[in-house]
């Protein structure tokens, strides 16, 4: 059963037993409701702006064996990856990799340097996701060297012209493009292949001229990349691909 709770947050009981916060984005491009699960095993709901909460919370009612089943699925999957603190890093998008090497000093305050070979943390974690942390943080400064210089380039060769760039660590967003131009892209985009992050930043630039999913829209995304379609459905599941460390160190 779906919990009563604020509209844009509400707990789902499956079996009698808690699975924690559901969030709920409302979104004008949306044309219909839908459910993501990430590979933590967050669930958002995407709906329309004019739909009310009792029909969201129907809408979550009927789909919750398709959830029970996604984050049985999802939270498998990282239970399989291992959430030990890396021993390298490899940015794929853009060809390079890091050593990562610990030095615990003792003192409870984590520092973190790059060299631009080596990352060296220095300190202790209470917790571990302390350190994931870090580094998340660390990728996201990586992140902004890139992409954005990226996003201008593309942006340039199409004419499509966006307001400004921002770098985050959703949790279940490779990227998005708001009514005012401001695209938001995830820092662990470094971590997939570059032909995926070309692809995602050619979509949403497509975005500026169409904030929706229309046909006109996969038409310009189309001229901008030819092989949209396969490149589109390797991003849908490149979550699984991300190391546990990065998943944990977004919580």
């Amino acid at each position: 059963r779906v919990m009563s709770a604020p509209e844009n947050q509400f707990d789902l009981m499956l079996d009698a037993a808690p699975v924690g916060g559901l969030s709920v984005r409302r979104s004008n491009r949306a044309r219909r409701m839908s459910i993501r699960v990430d590979p933590l095993g967050s669930v958002e709901v995407v709906v329309p702006n004019r739909v009310r909460p009792p029909e969201v919370r129907s809408f979550v009612e009927e789909n919750r064996d398709w959830i029970r089943r996604a984050r049985d699925h999802m939270t498998g999957g990282v239970e399989r990856v291992t959430v030990e603190p890396p021993a390298h890093i490899e940015l794929k998008a853009i060809g390079r990799e890091r050593e990562v090497v610990y030095q615990d000093t003792g003192v409870r305050r984590l520092s973190l340097k790059d060299d631009g070979r080596r990352i060296t943390i220095s300190g202790t974690a209470a917790e571990e996701h302390e350190l994931f942390r870090i580094l998340t943080n660390w990728l996201k400064t990586e992140a902004r060297k890139v992409l954005p210089p990226r996003l201008e380039e593309l942006g340039d060769r199409y004419g499509l012209k966006h307001q400004r760039v921002q770098i985050r660590a959703q949790r279940s967003r490779w990227g998005s493009c708001s009514q005012r131009g401001t695209i938001s892209l995830n820092c662990t985009l470094l971590l997939l292949d570059e032909p995926l992050v070309r692809y995602l930043l050619v979509h949403e630039l497509c975005h500026l001229r169409h904030m929706n999913h229309s046909p006109r829209f996969w038409q310009l995304v189309r001229r901008c990349e030819a092989d949209y379609e396969e490149l589109d459905r390797r991003l849908a599941t490149a979550w699984s691909e991300l190391p546990g460390w990065v998943l944990v160190g977004r919580r």
